[in-house]
């Protein structure tokens, strides 16, 4: 698995439901989002989980459930895993979200069946024994790990800010080397900027511009690993100034100095 970010999307021609899986991997892939239901099994090994702004530690057993629509991001670890992504379709009109994590040894057996039963060239027999050990998983999942249950309008509502919210969140991922403001981002999907900031802190669990620096932190310690690039040209590539705010942002956020992350670097070498 080379790129989780290819998987997002499933043509509507194909099966339904799409997995993938790696006996000794590391758990890393960028952040993105889509319209299905995304599990990750942990067979062994154990890897780390960024879902939203919350990190999730995953041993061998262990499921995360990753709800439509929602940010999600593999940040280290190694570890066997299966990714099964499942359209919405077989959700039909139960509109749930689901406990992020479980650890139920009859998900991970129903996982593991689906994955015996599954490749790319399947028969029409396999498939339709695969859709019906899917729709036994889905069940069980909605019967056991429902957190909430949205009725046809809330769910609308819900996924309409959703979208809204991943909007931006793509948009800032392009541009965060460009000056940005909450205002700039309120009008790019029509709400109040007051409303945008609640709904952008409901769903991801910072402010806007607190979401901005954690990217921008990001791509600057990428930049400070693999380029030399000076501080002050890194923080410009980020889209600050002013290098000394951008030095004691980075040092809040990553918890060391651009300094002295750079002098560990070198002296690792």
């Amino acid at each position: 698995m080379n790129d989780i970010k290819l998987y997002e999307k499933i043509p509507e021609e194909q099966f339904p439901i799409r997995l993938l899986w790696d006996t000794n991997n590391k758990y890393d892939f960028p952040s993105h989002w889509h319209e299905h239901t995304e599990l990750h099994y942990v067979f062994h090994g154990s890897c780390r989980l960024k879902y939203g702004e919350e990190y999730h530690e995953l041993s061998a057993g262990d499921c995360a459930i990753i709800n439509g629509n929602e940010l999600h991001q593999g940040k280290g670890g190694l570890c066997g895993y299966i990714v099964l992504l499942i359209s919405p379709e077989f959700f039909e009109h139960n509109h749930v979200i689901f406990k992020k994590v479980v650890r139920d040894p009859y998900v991970g057996e129903l996982i593991e069946k689906i994955r015996d039963k599954y490749n790319q060239d399947c028969t029409s027999p396999q498939l339709l024994e695969i859709k019906g050990l899917t729709y036994l998983l889905v069940a069980h999942l909605i019967r056991n790990y429902t957190v909430k249950s949205l009725g046809e309008t809330t769910y609308h509502k819900y996924y309409d800010k959703l979208d809204k919210i991943n909007g931006v969140i793509r948009y800032i991922n392009e541009n965060y080397d460009k000056q940005l403001t909450t205002r700039m981002l309120s009008d790019m999907v029509h709400l109040s900027e007051g409303y945008f900031c609640q709904v952008f802190r409901e769903t991801t669990g910072n402010t806007s511009m607190e979401y901005i620096n954690r990217v921008r932190m990001d791509k600057a310690e990428k930049m400070l690993k693999t380029t030399e690039m000076t501080v002050t040209e890194v923080a410009f590539c980020c889209g600050f100034e002013d290098a000394n705010y951008f030095s004691r942002t980075f040092k809040r956020i990553k918890g060391n100095s651009p300094q002295a992350m750079r002098q560990s670097i070198a002296k690792n070498k």
